[in-house]
């Protein structure tokens, strides 16, 4: 799936409530990690939910899991973003931005948004 099939999918919606729905079947797209994988990745903390995220800018490798599934769609759209952009791109790159253009943003706790800074945080340090 490309950002631009998720932004179609998120435009369509009319409501939160589709929208919270769309990142409950986003969530299903992440595969489960077994939890040695989890031992090796690092832990975002500040989150209220625990989440893990590893970024490798060349060769591009993300590793993200989270225990809430609301979470998990929302690191699947992240991931979706970051796996295609330049490293110039990556630069720049803005979480707030792309869930503000979803409409998502608002309906997140400062907590969830804290944990998606972070992600956007050590993509930065990454590159």
């Amino acid at each position: 799936m490309s950002l631009d099939e998720i932004y179609m999918q998120f435009t369509n919606c009319k409501s939160w409530e589709e929208r919270y729905r769309l990142l409950i079947q986003l969530s299903k797209k992440l595969p489960k990690p077994t939890e040695e994988e989890l031992t090796q990745w690092p832990e975002i903390h500040g989150c209220e939910s625990r989440l893990w995220f590893e970024f490798q800018a060349e060769p591009r490798m993300i590793n993200a899991y989270s225990d809430a599934r609301l979470m998990q769609g929302l690191l699947f759209i992240a991931i979706t973003a970051l796996s295609d952009q330049s490293i110039a791109e990556l630069q720049s790159f803005n979480i707030q931005k792309l869930f503000d253009d979803l409409n998502i943003t608002r309906h997140l706790t400062s907590t969830r948004l804290n944990g998606l800074k972070q992600i956007e945080t050590r993509v930065k340090q990454a590159i």
